[in-house]
């Protein structure tokens, strides 16, 4: 039999445990490193920054309350995961925040676009029912 194969159990049990406690130590490096491989996300930051005020100066706060509100908090989200240092997680929650104000601002200015299209028709009727007037 190989000397290697007769040592006692104790031995070996102790090289175990010895491995078992440096993986156990190198586990927290290993996750450390693999946060912070993923560089921290500042330009889709500041592209989801840009899209909330500008969703909000467009007026999203009185006519997409509901998207406004999701994309300030994903955003809020993001930043909590930036300080965390969860990189991959803060830049999709950026993304999702640049796109919910995208939409909050799209749906504001659909909704300011229907309310002039409708200002308009009816100042185009009040035009037809002065000219028919006039016309009599």
């Amino acid at each position: 039999m190989h000397p290697a194969h007769t040592a006692h159990p104790a031995a070996h049990h102790s090289f175990r445990l010895s491995w078992q406690l440096a993986a156990l130590c190198a586990a927290p490096l290993l996750f450390t490193a693999c946060a912070s491989s993923v560089p921290a996300p500042t330009e889709q930051m500041a592209a989801a920054q840009a899209a909330v005020t500008s969703a909000a100066s467009a007026g999203a706060a009185d006519l997409a309350p509901t998207e406004l509100r999701t994309a300030r908090d994903k955003l809020a989200q993001a930043n909590g995961a930036v300080t965390d240092e969860h990189h991959a997680y803060a830049t999709r929650l950026a993304r999702e925040a640049q796109a919910d104000a995208n939409l909050a601002e799209a749906k504001t200015r659909h909704a300011k676009a229907r309310k002039t299209a409708g200002d308009l028709g009816e100042g185009n009727r009040v035009l037809r029912e002065e000219l028919q007037r006039s016309a009599q």
